[in-house]
């Protein structure tokens, strides 16, 4: 399940990955399904009741879910982290603290610890914060963003000199290649309708969409940027 978080300058998918296994990694239940989303994220946030109702050991399923992510990908064993500590309101304050204070003991201080419930909705405004404060931008976006900032006028118009170059690769499959381009498809989440359907408005606007119907582009062919292929519906 997606959802999205709204900053003053920026917005984060966020993606809810449930059902990691033990074996997930070698493919046991949906694992491989699974853990092909989480390649993408730029930080994972663990999410366990503060004091389980079936009686399972959380400090087991962490271990669990952090070993199948490291076999899955060592690259993920980098990413940063965080807790957040579900159903707090089903505990005694002290109990739910108490829990808090072992986690972060035993996670350390780069990890933050958050007593978080949907019901009363405690918590879900500092996770929000923290997920906004903590999710590293994209290094492109951070290294020129003057240059994303006008690049709808400057860079990508479609003019004499553009530096995107869009072709016909098979019936109905266009490939749309160019450094910047590729930079903005990294922005988004395609999973996300959303996120998708912005996408589109942002290759409209610097003359993507305008040089594919040019090759004959239709509504609902496929387009291949950076090696992802997707479809576009412009205007939908």
């Amino acid at each position: 399940m997606l959802g999205t978080i709204e900053g003053e300058d920026r917005q984060l998918v966020l993606a809810d990955i449930p059902g990691l296994i033990e074996g997930a990694s070698a493919g046991a239940g949906l694992g491989h399904d699974f853990l092909a989303h989480v390649e993408r994220t730029r930080l994972l946030v663990h999410v366990l009741d503060a004091a389980p109702l079936d009686g399972s050991d959380p400090v087991e399923n962490h271990a669990t879910v952090e070993r199948e992510l490291e076999l899955h990908d060592r690259r993920l064993a980098t990413l940063p982290r965080m807790l957040a500590l579900s159903k707090s309101d089903l505990v005694s304050p002290d109990d739910a603290g108490a829990a808090a204070a072992q986690w972060r003991d035993r996670l350390g201080p780069e990890v933050p610890v958050l007593l978080t419930s949907s019901v009363s909705g405690a918590g879900l405004d500092e996770l929000k914060r923290e997920l906004l404060r903590r999710v590293p931008m994209l290094p492109a976006i951070e290294a020129a963003p003057a240059i994303d900032e006008l690049a709808e006028h400057l860079v990508f118009r479609p003019a004499t000199g553009r530096n995107f170059r869009v072709e016909q690769t098979d019936d109905r499959r266009y490939r749309v290649s160019g450094p910047g381009v590729e930079r903005l498809l990294a922005r988004y989440d395609l999973d996300n309708d959303e996120a998708l359907a912005h996408l589109e408005r942002r290759l409209r606007g610097i003359g993507v969409i305008r040089a594919l119907e040019a090759q004959g582009f239709e509504a609902g062919d496929d387009v291949e940027i950076a090696g992802v292929e997707f479809d576009l519906h412009p205007g939908i």
